[in-house]
């Protein structure tokens, strides 16, 4: 009797366990078409096509044919690293029917079109946040000198 409630404990473990590995899985999936449908894969992608460029200029020396093929294989790589790092953070977060809602709201008339304008919206946001930024840094520096303090460290905002 032991031994067939022990197989019974067993078995039921080990389908819950599968059960738990199918769900993450499928979390995964539908996260990654969520970043799809929702413009984010979009926008990051832009993002590392913009570093490439900057390291481009910067880099000057480096041959051309690197950096073509480094923008290639970072656009297509990056992204999915950067979502097995986000992963976990939106497990904590959202739950399955969670991201589900979200993929039904993308797949809607409106979600199409908000997700088509997301990633210039994001780029036009973070030019605008970095502007921003530079100026509470002025108006900080310029208020500290006011007040006559001085500044020991290079204060470049």
């Amino acid at each position: 009797m032991k031994n067939i409630i022990l197989l019974f404990v067993l078995i039921l473990s080990a389908s819950t366990f599968a059960t738990a590995g199918q769900d993450s899985n499928k979390y995964e999936e539908d996260l990654k078409y969520l970043f799809q449908i929702n413009g984010s894969q979009a926008s990051y992608q832009e993002s590392i096509k913009a570093m490439i460029v900057q390291l481009r200029q910067h880099e000057s020396d480096v041959p051309a044919e690197y950096w073509d093929k480094a923008e290639v294989e970072f656009v297509n790589t990056s992204v999915d690293d950067l979502i097995k790092m986000l992963l976990p953070i939106y497990r904590q977060n959202l739950s399955h029917e969670d991201v589900l809602a979200m993929i039904n709201f993308y797949e809607s008339v409106a979600g199409k079109r908000i997700a088509q304008k997301l990633p210039k919206i994001t780029t036009e946001s973070m030019q605008a946040g970095m502007s921003w930024g530079q100026s509470i840094g002025e108006k900080i520096r310029a208020d500290i000198e006011n007040k006559g303090f001085k500044i020991r460290l290079p204060f470049t905002p």
